[in-house]
């Protein structure tokens, strides 16, 4: 099977003991996530013994992209097509609607560019497992080859520029499946839970509308000290990320410090949530904001914050049309799906994980 290679968690820890235990909560985040559904219905009483897995086609290949940004062209069903270009934690991903068949790809990103490519492949080595073990229909099918045609892209204001004839990558076939339902994700789910479920989060939200673009910016700080001591500390991260549409294309731009000590200060006060906190990221953000909570009022959230989105230049994180909450949680809470922000399941596990999309890679 075709699945994202989560990137490795880059967490640099003064004490040992929060290195191995921040490595280990990243790791086993992604292995939750995926359990999730099955253990929800279980927490609604049902206990299925058999899962449905549909029908599916993925198609993913690697391009080459200028001033240091990897891309990959990836597919959903039919008719969705994504183009995610990477370059360390600066990330933007264009998706439009296209043609999309076992045999290629065809697709516009409006004044950007577009992909019109054929496959043409062979099946993925005679190891190739799909993992769907204890199933009755049809296996799954990967095949591996080459995509030739055009694909081109031109990044506003210059950022990067994609110009290939030819890519390497695979395409994914999945069938109506019907497969006796596998207990360990609700196990792993339990000992994930039990482990790190005392680990608390202080999390910050803040959005607003820019240039016709909805942006967002989020601060995390993460607090080891309930199973590691209190020696342990917090880990830092702010991200911040602008969504727009054009001619019919989705256009997400992300950028974010990790390791960022000190950046999201507040004080800290057990069982208590923060009423002003300093946001005072590095690079590529700029400046410093302020946020307070005054009791019977609504929270103020000023500064001269702002952030360098590939593309679009300096984007400012505050002003008047933003708004601001923080919220603090523990793992546990949010492995059940509840939280105190918008869409908490989301943007909080992508905080705690560190994980993100560096292209398809063939699992045999």
């Amino acid at each position: 099977m075709v699945v994202r290679q989560p990137a490795q968690p880059n967490i640099k820890y003064s004490g040992s003991v929060r290195i191995w235990g921040g490595v280990l909560l990243c790791a086993l985040v992604a292995c939750v996530l995926s359990a999730a559904p099955v253990a929800a219905a279980k927490d609604r009483g049902a206990k299925p013994r058999f899962e449905v897995h549909e029908r599916a086609l993925r198609l993913s290949l690697k391009v080459k992209a200028s001033h240091g940004y990897e891309g990959w062209v990836t597919t959903e069903g039919h008719r969705r097509v994504t183009l995610t270009l990477q370059k360390g934690n600066t990330l933007v991903e264009a998706r439009t609607s296209g043609r999309v068949t076992r045999r290629g790809i065809e697709a516009k990103f409006g004044e950007l560019g577009g992909i019109s490519v054929r496959f043409r492949g062979r099946p993925f080595g005679p190891g190739f497992r799909d993992g769907e073990r204890r199933c009755r229909g049809r296996r799954s099918a990967l095949e591996e080859g080459a995509f030739s045609g055009t694909i081109r892209f031109r990044g506003e204001n210059g950022f990067t520029r994609i110009d290939a004839r030819r890519a390497t990558g695979y395409v994914e076939r999945h069938y109506r499946r019907v497969c006796l339902r596998d207990s360990r994700g609700d196990s792993l789910r339990a000992a994930v839970e039990s482990l790190f479920g005392a680990i608390r989060l202080t999390i910050l939200h803040a959005s607003g509308r820019v240039n016709h673009a909805n942006v967002v910016l989020e601060a995390s700080a993460i607090d080891f000290s309930p199973i590691f001591g209190p020696g342990s500390g917090f880990e830092y991260n702010v991200s911040a990320h602008s969504v727009e549409r054009r001619e019919g294309v989705r256009l997400t731009r992300s950028v974010s410090a990790e390791e960022a000590d000190g950046a999201f200060l507040f004080r800290h006060k057990k069982g208590e949530t923060p009423r002003s906190a300093t946001i005072a990221p590095p690079r590529p953000f700029t400046g410093t904001a302020k946020y307070l909570k005054e009791p019977g009022l609504p929270a103020s959230w000023v500064g001269p914050l702002a952030a360098h989105l590939p593309g679009a230049g300096l984007v400012a994180l505050t002003g008047s049309g933003f708004r601001a909450d923080i919220c603090r949680l523990n793992f546990a809470t949010l492995l059940k799906g509840d939280g105190c922000l918008p869409k908490p399941g989301q943007a909080q596990l992508r905080l705690l994980s560190g994980l993100s999309d560096r292209g398809p890679t063939p699992q045999p």
